[in-house]
Protein backbone atom coordinates (compact mmCIF):
# COMPACT_ATOMS: atom_id res chain seq x y z
CA UNK A 1 0.00 0.00 0.00
CA UNK A 2 2.88 2.26 0.87
CA UNK A 3 4.51 1.76 -2.60
CA UNK A 4 1.20 2.49 -4.33
CA UNK A 5 0.83 5.68 -2.38
CA UNK A 6 4.35 6.79 -3.31
CA UNK A 7 3.65 6.05 -6.99
CA UNK A 8 0.47 8.12 -6.93
CA UNK A 9 2.33 10.91 -5.18
CA UNK A 10 5.07 10.81 -7.85
CA UNK A 11 2.49 10.96 -10.64
CA UNK A 12 0.88 13.95 -8.98
CA UNK A 13 4.14 15.78 -9.06
CA UNK A 14 5.10 14.71 -12.63
CA UNK A 15 4.19 18.05 -14.17
CA UNK A 16 6.37 19.80 -11.63
CA UNK A 17 9.23 17.36 -12.32
CA UNK A 18 8.94 17.92 -16.10
CA UNK A 19 9.08 21.69 -15.55
CA UNK A 20 12.16 21.16 -13.36
CA UNK A 21 13.89 19.09 -16.06
CA UNK A 22 12.80 21.66 -18.67
CA UNK A 23 14.47 24.48 -16.79
CA UNK A 24 17.52 22.47 -15.65
CA UNK A 25 18.59 21.23 -19.11
CA UNK A 26 21.76 22.79 -20.52
CA UNK A 27 20.37 22.30 -24.04
CA UNK A 28 17.83 24.44 -25.81
CA UNK A 29 14.43 22.88 -25.02
CA UNK A 30 11.42 24.32 -26.81
CA UNK A 31 7.76 23.82 -27.65
CA UNK A 32 6.36 25.13 -30.94
CA UNK A 33 2.78 25.37 -32.09
CA UNK A 34 1.73 23.81 -35.38
CA UNK A 35 2.88 26.91 -37.31
CA UNK A 36 6.36 26.92 -35.76
CA UNK A 37 5.91 29.72 -33.19
CA UNK A 38 7.73 29.43 -29.85
CA UNK A 39 5.14 28.84 -27.09
CA UNK A 40 7.64 27.74 -24.47
CA UNK A 41 11.43 27.64 -24.21
CA UNK A 42 13.92 27.12 -21.44
CA UNK A 43 16.98 29.14 -20.48
CA UNK A 44 18.83 27.51 -23.37
CA UNK A 45 17.71 30.61 -25.26
CA UNK A 46 20.78 32.25 -23.75
CA UNK A 47 22.86 30.14 -26.11
CA UNK A 48 21.50 32.42 -28.85
CA UNK A 49 22.17 35.53 -26.71
CA UNK A 50 18.42 35.98 -26.19
CA UNK A 51 16.28 35.69 -23.10
CA UNK A 52 13.53 33.10 -23.25
CA UNK A 53 10.94 35.88 -23.19
CA UNK A 54 12.45 37.32 -26.39
CA UNK A 55 11.93 34.03 -28.23
CA UNK A 56 8.31 33.53 -27.19
CA UNK A 57 5.87 34.44 -29.96
CA UNK A 58 8.55 34.41 -32.66
CA UNK A 59 8.89 31.88 -35.45
CA UNK A 60 11.62 29.25 -35.16
CA UNK A 61 12.77 29.88 -38.75
CA UNK A 62 13.52 33.53 -37.84
CA UNK A 63 16.65 32.25 -36.14
CA UNK A 64 17.74 29.82 -38.86
CA UNK A 65 20.61 30.65 -41.26
CA UNK A 66 19.37 31.55 -44.73
CA UNK A 67 21.43 28.76 -46.32
CA UNK A 68 19.73 26.25 -43.98
CA UNK A 69 16.10 27.48 -43.99
CA UNK A 70 14.82 25.18 -46.75
CA UNK A 71 16.24 22.01 -45.17
CA UNK A 72 14.92 22.97 -41.71
CA UNK A 73 11.42 23.67 -43.11
CA UNK A 74 11.42 20.27 -44.77
CA UNK A 75 12.38 18.61 -41.46
CA UNK A 76 9.54 20.42 -39.65
CA UNK A 77 7.03 19.22 -42.23
CA UNK A 78 8.17 15.62 -41.71
CA UNK A 79 7.74 15.98 -37.92
CA UNK A 80 4.23 17.44 -38.22
CA UNK A 81 3.19 14.66 -40.57
CA UNK A 82 4.26 11.78 -38.35
CA UNK A 83 4.34 10.66 -34.73
CA UNK A 84 7.93 9.49 -34.75
CA UNK A 85 11.03 11.07 -33.26
CA UNK A 86 13.08 12.95 -35.85
CA UNK A 87 16.72 14.00 -35.67
CA UNK A 88 18.18 16.66 -37.93
CA UNK A 89 20.84 19.37 -37.91
CA UNK A 90 20.44 23.08 -38.52
CA UNK A 91 22.40 26.31 -38.23
CA UNK A 92 20.92 29.02 -35.98
CA UNK A 93 22.05 32.66 -35.87
CA UNK A 94 22.60 34.34 -32.50
CA UNK A 95 21.77 37.94 -31.71
CA UNK A 96 25.42 38.86 -32.43
CA UNK A 97 25.45 37.04 -35.77
CA UNK A 98 27.30 33.91 -34.65
CA UNK A 99 26.48 30.70 -36.50
CA UNK A 100 25.70 27.85 -34.09
CA UNK A 101 25.32 24.27 -35.27
CA UNK A 102 22.51 22.40 -33.48
CA UNK A 103 21.48 18.77 -33.53
CA UNK A 104 17.72 18.68 -32.88
CA UNK A 105 15.64 15.76 -31.64
CA UNK A 106 11.93 16.59 -32.02
CA UNK A 107 8.54 14.98 -32.26
CA UNK A 108 4.96 16.14 -32.70
CA UNK A 109 2.56 16.94 -29.81
CA UNK A 110 -0.79 15.21 -30.12
CA UNK A 111 -3.97 16.39 -28.43
CA UNK A 112 -7.31 14.63 -28.96
CA UNK A 113 -5.75 12.64 -31.78
CA UNK A 114 -4.66 15.80 -33.51
CA UNK A 115 -1.12 17.20 -33.98
CA UNK A 116 -1.07 20.62 -32.36
CA UNK A 117 2.67 21.36 -32.24
CA UNK A 118 6.06 19.89 -31.51
CA UNK A 119 8.58 19.59 -28.74
CA UNK A 120 12.32 19.51 -29.33
CA UNK A 121 15.72 19.49 -27.71
CA UNK A 122 18.57 21.24 -29.52
CA UNK A 123 22.16 20.38 -28.55
CA UNK A 124 25.00 22.69 -29.55
CA UNK A 125 27.28 20.57 -31.76
CA UNK A 126 29.36 23.45 -33.14
CA UNK A 127 32.58 22.13 -31.61
CA UNK A 128 31.84 18.66 -32.90
CA UNK A 129 31.16 20.05 -36.39
CA UNK A 130 34.40 22.03 -36.23
CA UNK A 131 36.24 18.87 -35.22
CA UNK A 132 34.57 16.98 -38.07
CA UNK A 133 35.49 19.73 -40.53
CA UNK A 134 39.06 19.71 -39.23
CA UNK A 135 39.21 15.92 -39.54
CA UNK A 136 37.77 16.08 -43.07
CA UNK A 137 40.30 18.75 -44.01
CA UNK A 138 43.12 16.71 -42.51
CA UNK A 139 41.86 13.61 -44.33
CA UNK A 140 41.82 15.57 -47.58
CA UNK A 141 45.36 16.84 -46.92
CA UNK A 142 46.42 13.30 -46.08
CA UNK A 143 44.93 12.02 -49.32
CA UNK A 144 46.68 14.82 -51.21
CA UNK A 145 49.96 14.05 -49.42
CA UNK A 146 49.58 10.34 -50.25
CA UNK A 147 48.86 11.22 -53.87
CA UNK A 148 51.95 13.46 -54.06
CA UNK A 149 53.98 10.78 -52.27
CA UNK A 150 52.80 8.24 -54.83
CA UNK A 151 53.80 10.57 -57.67
CA UNK A 152 57.22 11.18 -56.11
CA UNK A 153 57.66 7.45 -55.52
CA UNK A 154 56.81 6.83 -59.18
CA UNK A 155 59.27 9.53 -60.24
CA UNK A 156 61.90 8.08 -57.94
CA UNK A 157 61.39 4.62 -59.43
CA UNK A 158 61.58 6.12 -62.91
CA UNK A 159 64.79 7.99 -62.06
CA UNK A 160 66.19 4.80 -60.55
CA UNK A 161 65.35 2.87 -63.72
CA UNK A 162 66.98 5.58 -65.85
CA UNK A 163 70.10 5.55 -63.67
CA UNK A 164 70.28 1.77 -63.89
CA UNK A 165 69.89 1.98 -67.67
CA UNK A 166 72.61 4.63 -67.84
CA UNK A 167 74.89 2.51 -65.68
CA UNK A 168 74.30 -0.47 -67.97
CA UNK A 169 74.94 1.67 -71.03
CA UNK A 170 78.06 3.15 -69.42
CA UNK A 171 79.38 -0.33 -68.64
CA UNK A 172 78.68 -1.42 -72.21
CA UNK A 173 80.32 1.77 -73.49
CA UNK A 174 83.46 1.16 -71.43
CA UNK A 175 83.54 -2.42 -72.67
CA UNK A 176 83.20 -1.26 -76.29
CA UNK A 177 85.82 1.46 -75.86
CA UNK A 178 88.23 -1.03 -74.29
CA UNK A 179 87.69 -3.42 -77.20
CA UNK A 180 88.08 -0.64 -79.79
CA UNK A 181 91.30 0.56 -78.12
CA UNK A 182 92.78 -2.91 -77.73
CA UNK A 183 92.14 -3.97 -81.32
CA UNK A 184 94.26 -1.31 -83.10
CA UNK A 185 96.83 -1.38 -80.30
CA UNK A 186 97.20 -5.15 -80.69
CA UNK A 187 97.73 -4.73 -84.46
CA UNK A 188 100.24 -1.90 -83.99
CA UNK A 189 102.22 -3.79 -81.34
CA UNK A 190 102.02 -7.13 -83.15
CA UNK A 191 103.20 -5.87 -86.56
CA UNK A 192 105.84 -3.60 -84.98
CA UNK A 193 107.28 -6.54 -83.04
CA UNK A 194 107.28 -8.67 -86.18
CA UNK A 195 109.20 -6.01 -88.11
CA UNK A 196 111.65 -5.52 -85.21
CA UNK A 197 112.28 -9.27 -84.82
CA UNK A 198 112.95 -9.97 -88.51
CA UNK A 199 115.71 -7.74 -89.95
CA UNK A 200 115.65 -9.88 -93.12
CA UNK A 201 111.95 -9.24 -93.80
CA UNK A 202 111.32 -8.49 -97.48
CA UNK A 203 110.78 -4.80 -98.21
CA UNK A 204 107.37 -5.49 -99.76
CA UNK A 205 106.16 -7.26 -96.59
CA UNK A 206 107.67 -4.55 -94.37
CA UNK A 207 105.85 -1.85 -96.35
CA UNK A 208 102.58 -3.80 -96.09
CA UNK A 209 102.99 -4.10 -92.31
CA UNK A 210 103.84 -0.40 -92.03
CA UNK A 211 100.64 0.48 -93.90
CA UNK A 212 98.63 -1.65 -91.46
CA UNK A 213 100.36 0.04 -88.50
CA UNK A 214 99.62 3.48 -89.98
CA UNK A 215 95.98 2.57 -90.67
CA UNK A 216 95.45 1.21 -87.14
CA UNK A 217 97.24 4.23 -85.66
CA UNK A 218 94.89 6.59 -87.49
CA UNK A 219 91.92 4.51 -86.36
CA UNK A 220 93.12 4.77 -82.77
CA UNK A 221 93.72 8.51 -83.08
CA UNK A 222 90.20 9.03 -84.50
CA UNK A 223 88.63 7.12 -81.61
CA UNK A 224 90.50 9.17 -79.04
CA UNK A 225 89.62 12.41 -80.84
CA UNK A 226 85.94 11.40 -80.96
CA UNK A 227 85.88 10.87 -77.20
CA UNK A 228 87.70 14.15 -76.52
CA UNK A 229 85.46 16.09 -78.93
CA UNK A 230 82.27 14.77 -77.28
CA UNK A 231 83.66 15.59 -73.86
CA UNK A 232 84.40 19.16 -74.97
CA UNK A 233 80.94 19.59 -76.49
CA UNK A 234 79.19 18.34 -73.35
CA UNK A 235 81.28 20.59 -71.11
CA UNK A 236 80.53 23.60 -73.31
CA UNK A 237 84.18 24.08 -74.29
CA UNK A 238 83.58 23.84 -78.03
CA UNK A 239 83.03 27.05 -79.94
CA UNK A 240 81.67 27.02 -83.45
CA UNK A 241 83.89 28.73 -86.00
CA UNK A 242 81.12 29.95 -88.26
CA UNK A 243 81.79 31.15 -91.77
CA UNK A 244 79.68 31.59 -94.88
CA UNK A 245 80.42 28.62 -97.14
CA UNK A 246 78.93 26.58 -99.95
CA UNK A 247 77.26 23.57 -98.32
CA UNK A 248 76.86 21.80 -101.70
CA UNK A 249 80.62 21.85 -102.13
CA UNK A 250 81.05 20.41 -98.61
CA UNK A 251 78.65 17.54 -99.37
CA UNK A 252 80.42 16.71 -102.65
CA UNK A 253 83.80 16.65 -100.90
CA UNK A 254 82.48 14.18 -98.31
CA UNK A 255 80.99 11.97 -101.03
CA UNK A 256 84.26 12.02 -102.99
CA UNK A 257 86.18 10.90 -99.87
CA UNK A 258 84.02 7.75 -99.65
CA UNK A 259 83.97 6.83 -103.36
CA UNK A 260 86.57 4.10 -102.86
CA UNK A 261 84.52 2.40 -100.11
CA UNK A 262 81.30 2.75 -102.10
CA UNK A 263 82.93 1.15 -105.14
CA UNK A 264 84.58 -1.68 -103.16
CA UNK A 265 81.18 -2.66 -101.70
CA UNK A 266 79.53 -2.40 -105.13
CA UNK A 267 76.97 0.06 -103.75
CA UNK A 268 74.80 2.18 -106.01
CA UNK A 269 74.91 5.88 -105.04
CA UNK A 270 72.09 8.18 -106.14
CA UNK A 271 72.50 11.96 -105.82
CA UNK A 272 69.72 14.56 -105.96
CA UNK A 273 71.64 17.71 -105.12
CA UNK A 274 71.07 21.24 -106.48
CA UNK A 275 73.80 22.19 -108.96
CA UNK A 276 74.00 25.78 -107.77
CA UNK A 277 75.94 27.08 -104.80
CA UNK A 278 73.99 27.31 -101.52
CA UNK A 279 75.53 29.38 -98.76
CA UNK A 280 74.96 28.75 -95.08
CA UNK A 281 76.53 30.34 -92.03
CA UNK A 282 77.99 27.46 -90.00
CA UNK A 283 81.16 25.66 -88.88
CA UNK A 284 82.24 23.98 -92.12
CA UNK A 285 84.56 21.43 -90.54
CA UNK A 286 81.95 20.19 -88.05
CA UNK A 287 79.08 20.18 -90.54
CA UNK A 288 81.24 18.21 -92.99
CA UNK A 289 81.91 15.74 -90.20
CA UNK A 290 78.16 15.35 -89.61
CA UNK A 291 77.68 14.41 -93.30
CA UNK A 292 80.72 12.12 -93.09
CA UNK A 293 79.39 10.24 -90.03
CA UNK A 294 75.99 9.66 -91.66
CA UNK A 295 77.44 8.56 -95.01
CA UNK A 296 79.92 6.28 -93.24
CA UNK A 297 77.05 4.66 -91.31
CA UNK A 298 75.05 4.16 -94.50
CA UNK A 299 78.01 2.40 -96.14
CA UNK A 300 78.78 0.33 -93.05
CA UNK A 301 75.25 -1.04 -92.58
CA UNK A 302 74.34 -1.60 -96.25
CA UNK A 303 75.14 -4.96 -97.83
CA UNK A 304 76.87 -5.33 -101.17
CA UNK A 305 74.86 -4.17 -104.20
CA UNK A 306 72.67 -2.06 -101.90
CA UNK A 307 71.68 1.54 -102.59
CA UNK A 308 72.49 4.84 -100.92
CA UNK A 309 70.73 8.12 -101.75
CA UNK A 310 71.77 11.66 -100.84
CA UNK A 311 69.07 14.28 -101.34
CA UNK A 312 69.54 18.00 -100.67
CA UNK A 313 66.89 20.74 -100.77
CA UNK A 314 67.23 24.50 -100.53
CA UNK A 315 64.21 25.51 -98.42
CA UNK A 316 63.16 29.07 -97.58
CA UNK A 317 64.94 29.41 -94.21
CA UNK A 318 66.60 26.00 -93.99
CA UNK A 319 68.87 23.67 -95.88
CA UNK A 320 67.77 20.03 -95.75
CA UNK A 321 69.88 16.92 -96.37
CA UNK A 322 68.50 13.37 -96.42
CA UNK A 323 70.90 10.41 -96.42
CA UNK A 324 69.12 7.09 -97.01
CA UNK A 325 70.24 3.50 -97.40
CA UNK A 326 68.76 0.06 -98.01
CA UNK A 327 70.70 -1.48 -95.14
CA UNK A 328 69.90 -3.48 -92.02
CA UNK A 329 67.59 -0.86 -90.51
CA UNK A 330 66.96 -0.02 -86.86
CA UNK A 331 64.31 -1.71 -84.66
CA UNK A 332 61.42 0.60 -83.84
CA UNK A 333 62.04 0.16 -80.10
CA UNK A 334 65.59 1.55 -80.55
CA UNK A 335 64.76 4.60 -82.69
CA UNK A 336 64.36 6.96 -79.73
CA UNK A 337 67.76 5.97 -78.34
CA UNK A 338 70.04 6.16 -81.41
CA UNK A 339 71.31 9.64 -80.49
CA UNK A 340 71.88 8.70 -76.87
CA UNK A 341 75.41 8.41 -75.52
CA UNK A 342 76.63 4.87 -74.81
CA UNK A 343 73.80 3.35 -76.91
CA UNK A 344 74.45 0.86 -79.71
CA UNK A 345 71.77 -0.95 -81.70
CA UNK A 346 71.84 -4.62 -80.79
CA UNK A 347 72.43 -6.83 -83.81
CA UNK A 348 72.62 -10.48 -82.62
CA UNK A 349 75.24 -12.55 -84.39
CA UNK A 350 76.83 -9.50 -86.03
CA UNK A 351 79.91 -7.66 -84.80
CA UNK A 352 79.89 -4.06 -86.01
CA UNK A 353 83.03 -2.01 -85.44
CA UNK A 354 82.78 1.35 -83.69
CA UNK A 355 81.83 2.79 -80.33
CA UNK A 356 78.41 4.21 -81.16
CA UNK A 357 79.68 7.78 -80.71
CA UNK A 358 79.10 8.90 -84.29
CA UNK A 359 75.38 9.64 -84.01
CA UNK A 360 75.86 11.29 -80.62
CA UNK A 361 78.32 13.66 -82.28
CA UNK A 362 75.87 14.29 -85.14
CA UNK A 363 73.05 15.22 -82.76
CA UNK A 364 75.17 17.51 -80.60
CA UNK A 365 76.73 19.38 -83.54
CA UNK A 366 73.33 19.88 -85.22
CA UNK A 367 71.89 21.09 -81.90
CA UNK A 368 74.77 23.57 -81.51
CA UNK A 369 73.79 24.98 -84.92
CA UNK A 370 70.13 25.27 -83.80
CA UNK A 371 69.23 22.68 -86.41
CA UNK A 372 67.17 19.50 -86.34
CA UNK A 373 68.02 15.84 -86.92
CA UNK A 374 65.61 12.91 -87.12
CA UNK A 375 65.64 9.28 -88.20
CA UNK A 376 63.21 6.94 -89.94
CA UNK A 377 63.91 3.25 -90.28
CA UNK A 378 62.50 -0.22 -90.85
CA UNK A 379 64.22 -3.52 -90.17
CA UNK A 380 65.80 -4.97 -93.36
CA UNK A 381 64.42 -2.08 -95.41
CA UNK A 382 66.85 0.68 -94.60
CA UNK A 383 67.30 3.94 -92.73
CA UNK A 384 66.94 7.65 -93.52
CA UNK A 385 68.55 10.46 -91.56
CA UNK A 386 67.12 13.96 -92.10
CA UNK A 387 69.21 17.02 -91.25
CA UNK A 388 67.81 20.56 -91.30
CA UNK A 389 70.18 23.48 -90.83
CA UNK A 390 69.20 27.17 -90.59
CA UNK A 391 70.85 29.29 -93.29
CA UNK A 392 71.09 32.45 -91.15
CA UNK A 393 71.86 34.68 -94.11
CA UNK A 394 69.80 37.27 -95.95
CA UNK A 395 70.32 35.92 -99.44
CA UNK A 396 72.00 33.13 -101.36
CA UNK A 397 74.60 33.78 -104.00
CA UNK A 398 74.74 31.77 -107.21
CA UNK A 399 77.72 30.90 -109.26
CA UNK A 400 77.60 32.46 -112.67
Amino acid sequence: MKKKSERENLQAHSDQIIKLLFSASSNLVFILDESGIFVNVNNGALMLDYSKEELLGRHFLDFISFKNKAATSASFREILLSRNLHTFECIMISRTGREINFEINARSIISENKIVGMVGIAADVTKRKNYENTINELNYKLMEANRLLSIERSRSNQRKAILEELNNLRSEFISNISHELRTPLASIIGFSETIASDPQMPLETRNEFNEIILKEGKRLAKLINDILDLSKIESGEVELIKTEFDVISAINEVIDSYQKQITSKKLRLTLDIPPEEILINADREKISRVFSELLSNAIKFTNEHGRIAVVAQNLYREFEVIISDTGAGIPEKDLSYVFQKFFRVSRPGTEIPGTGLGLVFVKQIVDLHKGFVSVQSEINKGTSFIIKLPKNIKSNKSKG
